[in-house]
């Protein structure tokens, strides 16, 4: 006797929808649960953790910047991560070759596939909260500069539950496991490999989930000039549109269709309306790069004037405190000093770093700093600006290296500042070859000591009584005239010797 199998008599509609939700939710907890889930949830907190308990993390983050630049760690390992267990739940009846018994039940495939869509908003909580967590930590801190954008964060979570609505559909195109993970590592290359900023890229990096930050270094918050929510939209209207089509390849109604075009609408107009040119942002950014004291705010510190863009208060003491630290040593006043914030928020290609010289600068007086703070280049930098214009008294060269004793000055007045401007110096060195050079990322205070003078500075600093003998000789070795091996003379440590014709700087 042969057994038939019957197929259910009709449910409701209300049935289903009851059975939808109740198996969304199991799937939710599974997807939850998973190892995968797990380790990616690891992986995103873990780099900003160890900081944190190591003391590494940056104290001065820009949290608009922030903002930003999670959206490729939480796509690489959350969005994969939504992508692959997504896809291995839908693919779990034909793994256990039980989707041949889906006729007797209530549910047919089309509202699985829906619950299973569903269950995609459990990842997608999950980023959203490991996403306020971190930047609600960075934001407490007492050196974080901008605001955290409320659209670019909502980014995160959508882009996750794009790459997990995905995985759905790839399990209704195909039964094989293999292809989730290579689609998943298909996508992480495109963002990876795609163009960082630069006019002429602007069309590709806009139709990425994620929109890539546009230059290497922090904007100011109103130079910024993201397209965050028609991005936001277009990414909105793609996810509706990957569900659609999942739907319908399970055997959805004519209606779904209906909202297909509805979400190929949204999805058109967020990806149209990203391309639109504010032209008065690109005035402001021109006046903020070539006459930035007209949009500054500033502060004085005993004689001191800091003058930054708005956001950036906060950090005007730690700068005060590494000027008082390589001014200590220095036998001169220098007189009244100007520092000023600078950025170049003009279009260029990431992958050249500008040359100041090119800009001409409205305060040529001021020592230069960038946008950025907190890691140990930057201050080294930094502190170099400040030792140039106490031992010169001149404005920054311009990217002309700093020859003879004074370069060898400048490095052991950055290196005696201590703390992490000495770890900065110590980390410059070891990446040079033929010079010492300190280099902020937006490159407006570039200085180059040539390797003879910088190892004569350095070697200064382990020696007893330095500072005395600094400002016992400070005026011959401040000299433009002074030679290294004259600087080395003078303070007791051995001369360098000459470099290779081929490593020699020109001086």
């Amino acid at each position: 006797m042969t057994a038939t199998l019957t197929p259910a008599p009709a449910a409701s509609t209300v049935d289903r929808r009851r059975a939808m939700l109740a198996l969304a939710r199991v799937e939710a907890v599974r997807q939850l649960r998973s190892p995968v889930t797990i380790v990616a949830a690891v992986l995103f907190l873990a780099p900003w953790v160890y900081g944190w308990a190591a003391g590494t993390m940056n104290e001065f983050p820009v949290l608009h910047e922030e903002s930003v630049e999670v959206q490729f760690l939480a796509m690489l390992v959350l969005g994969n991560a939504a992508l692959i267990t997504a896809n291995f739940a839908a693919l779990r009846p034909h793994r256990h070759r039980v989707d041949v018994l889906f006729d007797v039940l209530l549910l047919p495939t089309a509202w699985r596939t829906g619950a299973l869509l569903l269950a995609v908003l459990t990842p997608t909580a999950l980023a959203l909260v490991l996403l306020g967590v971190r930047l609600g930590a960075l934001a407490l801190l007492p050196g974080a500069a901008g605001q955290v954008l409320l659209l670019d964060v909502l980014i995160v979570p959508v882009v996750v539950a794009l790459f997990g609505v995905l995985g759905v559909l790839l399990a209704r195109l195909t039964r094989s496991a293999v292809v989730a993970p290579v689609v998943a590592l298909f996508l992480t290359s495109c963002a990876f490999i795609g163009p960082v900023g630069g006019s002429s890229t602007e069309r590709y990096r806009l139709v990425l989930p994620i929109v890539t930050p546009e230059f290497p270094y922090p904007l100011p918050l109103d130079l910024f000039g993201r397209p965050a929510g028609r991005h936001l939209v277009y990414v909105v209207g793609l996810v509706a549109v990957l569900a659609v089509l999942a739907l319908a390849r399970s055997g959805a109604r004519w209606r779904v269709w209906v909202a297909g075009a509805l979400a190929t609408a949204v999805m058109l107009t967020g990806a149209i309306t990203q391309f639109g040119v504010d032209d008065s942002l690109v005035a402001a950014r021109r006046t903020a790069t070539e006459s930035p004291a007209s949009v500054q705010t500033c502060r004085t510190l005993d004689d001191v004037e800091y003058c930054v863009f708005d956001g950036f208060e906060p950090w005007i003491e730690d700068w005060d405190t590494v000027l008082r630290d390589v001014r200590r040593a220095a036998p001169v006043a220098a007189g009244p000093l100007t520092v000023r914030q600078r950025v170049w928020a003009t279009p260029h290609s990431s992958t050249v770093v500008p040359d100041p010289a090119d800009i001409p600068p409205s305060d040529p007086a001021a020592i230069p700093i960038g946008t950025e703070w907190g890691d140990r280049y930057a201050e080294a930098t930094f502190a170099a600006a400040v030792s140039y214009r106490l031992i010169t008294g001149e404005p920054s060269p311009g990217g002309t290296p700093v020859c003879g004793s004074r370069g060898a000055l400048l490095v052991w007045l950055v290196g005696q500042a201590g703390g992490r401007v000495t770890e900065g110096l110590r980390l410059l060195d070891e990446s040079g070859t033929d010079a010492l050079e300190f280099f902020d990322s937006d490159g407006f205070a570039p200085l180059a000591v040539p390797t003879a003078a910088a190892d004569a500075g350095l070697a200064l600093l382990t020696k007893p009584g330095a500072a005395a003998l600094v400002r016992k000789h400070w005026a011959e070795l401040a000299a433009p005239t002074t030679d290294a091996d004259r600087f080395a003379a003078i303070v007791g440590v051995p001369a360098a010797g000459p470099a290779p014709a081929g490593e020699r700087v020109p001086c």
